[in-house]
């Protein structure tokens, strides 16, 4: 039994030992972690707990301004605001809630009509009872509805004592509308990403700015508010644009193609006004027909359309033809009355020339297509990378260093390439068979308007930054010489000549010189040209004598009314050209102001009267001879105005001539006649004539000069 007792106490004490054994270890463990958490993983961990608790927000920056030439906005970034709600707030207790929530649902109900009084009412409450933290409220408040806000129950005590703040952001708005809307610019969201285009995106990395980032606290529930720290960086704004675009000829060119397009049931079409000059763009359309009245800037034409430019390249078809000496203008070819078979291809002009044969410059003014292939043939038909060369020297294989960059770029053929036939020459001297953008073939005519300068066209003039100029763009010269100046004077003339006699002869002002070209082309449809498709332009500038503006306008696949350059575009560029004239002092020519006041022309009449109205002019008049006279005359002098007696002997007939109405029936129905007028005016003849005895119920018809 002894024996027993002994070994059951050893296993005791075994498992004893054992046991305080491992919790020593246990106990060392503790201490060994506590100590390295303490001591070498502190810093870890208290990273892990505050990226849970604390993160860095950026901060966006104010996107920056776009102006027109005057100062208009054309886009800006407006702030907007969400209004937030923890109704846990510390500062907010249950007895201030309950007294305040029913005039503030009554105030909701009131201007945010989304919910009724009641259900503003039971939104708070539920809100609170089953404490959600940072709730929504209301989205895209404007600043004058939060400031408003501010004065309400509750949200006038703060984030801390009433549980509302605001969250602030901005949202791009475009104040003139579709005006420009495709050149100026707005934005997509592609994949929750932002994509601009126009100057928007052209100019992105300048108006962007550059974000900053701040410090935000977790709060129970799981919102998120920004808190003080050290890491904040502040967010710097971005820069404003200053473009070249008049809103008002803006507004003129886009009603002028949107009348247009509808008139004619056009698919779409493009125009631009570019200031002579300096190559300022003072404006820029484009607009798609989608039917049932409405039109949209969805592509932009000007820039990025690379097609046929039709009869407008015979521009340069004939510039090359003089330029490098083939042909002078008086030069002739056999037009074949407007229809020939080049290469085995049938070619016609849009309208038979009237005769056989055509000089250089009646082609280009009748835009013969037969005339002006025939001379291209002898000239280049043997030698066609020579013209090739000359368009290459213009430029217009190239694409232009435009501020807003074109998505495709320009074509033009090469002699020997796979696609170049024994028809591509002529072809392609009358605008088929190459792709060049409207802004390219406007900037081309505009070099010629400038005396053969070519600058380069441009819609942002300054960049600026808080009010302060940062970049001021000057006019830049692209080449500066296109061709010789006899070449040019030919040219010139000969673009009179499309609007004075030509194929532009409806587009004729009274008032001011328009020079230019019409293009008429059919349109590719699949692989062939398309014979009911059309598309329409015409180029020019005005005045002729005195350019100062550049314009093209293009219509594309009009189907009713016509098809033509001159009766489709032209009536575009005309109203454009009109607006520009009657609205610009610098156009008209000055007058020749005499050294000296020019005295008023004054009819005979009431002495009185005559004498009355020239004293409140500040004229001085004075009365000669007879004093005594109703009737006076006026005789000017260099500073002053003599009144002369009008007698007649009583009992005669007056003589009114030259005397407004109201003069002439005041003397004539005092001698007793019965008087009858025709016209307005002053009076020209009278029936009786002066001197003539006075009958008794006379009658008498004046004749006014019905000049107003």
């Amino acid at each position: 039994m002894t024996g027993t007792r002994v070994n059951i106490r050893k296993v005791v004490l075994l498992r004893a030992y054992i046991a305080f054994a491992l919790v020593l270890c246990f106990a060392c463990a503790i201490v060994f972690s506590a100590t390295k958490l303490q001591w070498s993983e502190r810093s870890l961990y208290d990273s892990l707990s505050r990226e849970k608790r604390f993160r860095t927000n950026e901060v966006p920056a104010i996107r920056g301004n776009i102006f027109a030439a005057d100062g208009n906005l054309l886009a800006t970034s407006v702030p907007y605001y969400d209004l937030i709600f923890d109704p846990l707030a510390d500062g907010l207790s249950k007895a201030m809630f309950n007294s305040k929530v029913d005039s503030l649902a009554m105030l909701f109900a009131l201007h945010l009509p989304t919910r009724t009084e009641e259900q503003w009412r039971r939104y708070f409450r539920e809100a609170r009872a089953r404490n959600l933290r940072g709730i929504t409220v209301a989205k895209e408040l404007t600043f004058e509805q939060i400031r408003m806000m501010k004065t309400w129950p509750l949200i006038t005590l703060g984030k801390f004592k009433g549980g509302f703040w605001t969250r602030e952001y901005n949202k791009r708005i475009y104040f003139m509308g579709d005006l420009a809307r495709r050149s100026v610019g707005a934005y997509k969201k592609v994949r929750d990403k932002i994509i601009y285009y126009g100057l928007e995106g052209a100019f992105d990395s300048l108006l962007r700015g550059r974000n900053g980032l701040r410090t935000e606290q977790k709060m129970y529930g799981g919102a998120w508010r920004p808190i003080r720290s050290e890491d904040e960086v502040e967010a710097i704004n971005g820069m404003d644009i200053i473009t070249t675009l008049d809103v008002n000829l803006q507004d003129v060119a886009q009603y002028a193609l949107r009348n247009v397009l509808a008139k004619h049931r056009a698919h779409h079409g493009c125009a631009v006004l570019m200031e002579t000059a300096t190559g300022e763009i003072k404006a820029i359309a484009n607009l798609m027909n989608n039917g049932n009245g409405e039109f949209s800037e969805s592509l932009n034409y000007a820039v990025d359309e690379f097609s046929d430019p039709g009869s407008t390249f015979k521009l340069v078809s004939v510039m090359a033809l003089l330029d490098e000496g083939h042909f002078k203008p008086e030069d002739s070819v056999d037009a074949q009355w407007g229809t020939a078979y080049i290469n085995g291809t049938k070619m016609e002009d849009a309208k038979p020339p009237g005769k056989k044969y055509l000089t250089l410059s009646e082609s280009f003014i009748q835009s013969s297509n037969v005339g002006i292939s025939k001379f291209m043939l002898d000239a280049y038909g043997d030698k066609p990378k020579a013209y090739i060369k000359y368009i290459k020297s213009l430029g217009l294989d190239q694409p232009l260093d435009f501020d807003i960059r074109a998505k495709g770029k320009p074509t033009i053929k090469t002699p020997g390439s796979a696609n170049w036939y024994p028809t591509t020459l002529p072809w392609m001297s009358i605008g088929y068979e190459t792709g060049l953008s409207p802004l390219q073939m406007l900037t081309l005519y505009n070099a010629i308007a400038n005396g053969g300068t070519m600058v380069k066209p441009y819609m942002v003039k300054e960049i600026r930054l808080d009010g302060k100029l940062i970049e001021r763009r000057e006019p830049e010269i692209i080449k500066k010489q296109i061709c010789k100046p006899e070449t040019l004077k030919a040219l010139q003339s000969m673009m009179l000549g499309v609007v004075a006699s030509g194929t532009a002869y409806s587009m004729r002002s009274t008032n001011y010189q328009i020079a230019g070209k019409t293009g008429t082309n059919q349109l590719v449809m699949g692989k062939a040209y398309a014979k009911d498709r059309h598309k329409a332009s015409f180029v020019g500038y005005f005045p002729a004598n005195d350019p100062q503006y550049t314009c093209i306008v293009v219509v594309v696949d009009p189907k009713d009314s016509g098809y033509y350059g001159g009766a489709v575009a032209g009536p575009v560029f005309r109203e454009i050209a009109d607006r520009v004239y009657s609205s610009s002092y610098k156009l008209h020519p000055g007058l020749n102001a005499p050294a000296y006041p020019q005295m008023p022309d004054v009819k005979p009449g009431d002495r009185s009267m005559t004498r009355q109205t020239l004293n409140e002019l500040g004229i001085s008049a004075h009365s000669n001879g007879d004093r005594g006279s109703q009737v006076v005359q006026a005789s000017a002098k260099q500073h002053s105005v003599a009144l002369l007696p009008v007698s007649h002997k009583s009992g005669t007939v007056p003589d009114t001539r030259g005397m407004g109405l109201r003069d002439a029936l005041y003397l004539l129905e005092n001698a007793g006649m019965t008087v009858k007028s025709n016209g307005y005016g002053s009076v020209r003849s009278q029936s009786v004539a002066p001197g003539t005895r006075i009958q008794p119920g006379m009658n008498i018809t004046l004749t006014m000069s019905s000049e107003p």
